[in-house]
């Protein structure tokens, strides 16, 4: 009878012990994750022009592709400049950079990176010879992209 009540009282130290342990192991765990081990915060691993103009001629083109009338279209276009990055800074000196020390070394935090303005916009379309065509196509990308009609040439395929 005394060997029951041993058993008994050992169960529940062991269920209290195993509940502990998995949740310190839980614990340990979600710790890990906020960790982000050794990433360094804000530091842009990959930043591309030639890919952001890419993707707008590619959107732009679909876009011109939605008009009633276009059924292909082909857009060139061309940015101001390189993309512009704005950093955290310290103090009250505006090149005074916060900056972080990470297992790569030093660097500075960056906050944001402004992508560069359209500066010109070619379209090739189906129909793009045609006023109506021409007009739509350039109200459309002035109004979307804020530029001036002026810097929008559509032409027929």
């Amino acid at each position: 009878m005394s060997e029951k009540r041993n058993l008994k009282n050992l169960l529940p130290r062991n269920r209290i012990l195993l509940v502990l342990l998995a949740a310190l192991g839980c614990g340990l765990i979600i710790l890990a994750g906020f960790s982000g081990g050794d990433e360094e915060p804000n530091k842009t691993e990959y930043t591309d022009v030639g890919f952001y103009t890419e993707y707008l001629e590619r959107r732009i083109c679909d876009l011109c592709k939605s008009i009633n009338g276009i059924t292909e279209a082909t857009v060139f276009l061309t940015l101001d400049c390189s993309s512009e990055f704005i950093y955290e800074t310290e103090g009250d000196g505006a090149s005074d950079f916060l900056i972080l020390t990470g297992k790569d070394g030093e660097y500075a935090v960056m906050l944001c990176e402004i992508y560069p303005r359209v500066r010109g916009i070619a379209v090739v379309c189906t129909g793009g010879d045609l006023p109506r065509i021409q007009q739509s196509v350039t109200e459309l990308l002035s109004a979307s992209l804020g530029i001036s009609s002026g810097k929008i040439k559509v032409v027929g395929s």
